[in-house]
């Protein structure tokens, strides 16, 4: 296992599959999907690649770190990365998720957030 395994959020084999699902049509709904599957996928590669989660310690704890999913700032960041869109187009999907996000009062992995009472 290489250093950093454990707690890598985007594998080669992810950026791979996303640039080739990737589509600019694509609704918020069919990106949080692709998000989802993504987390799925980074599960199983690191399951055959029999990567273990990464250990931490504190004054209260020791355990098992568990990576978040995968967001769907995320993955237009990874997106970036790769090439598949520019620094204006990423600008412009940011800003559409955030304003979409807030309009379906969602959080960023697009689960409907609960309020707190």
């Amino acid at each position: 296992m290489a250093a950093g395994d454990a707690t890598r959020a985007w594998f080669p084999e992810m950026l791979e599959e996303l640039r080739e699902r990737w589509d600019k049509s694509m609704s918020w709904d069919s990106v949080i999907s692709l998000c989802t599957e993504m987390t799925e996928f980074r599960e199983i590669i690191k399951k055959v690649k029999k990567i273990k989660p990464a250990k931490f310690k504190c004054g209260h704890c020791a355990g098992n770190m568990v990576l978040a999913p995968v967001s769907v700032r995320s993955l237009l960041f990874a997106l970036k990365k790769i090439g598949k869109v520019k620094e204006e187009t990423f600008n412009e999907l940011d800003k559409d998720w955030k304003s979409y996000q807030r309009k379906n009062k969602l959080d960023g992995y697009g689960n409907i957030k609960i309020k707190k009472s």
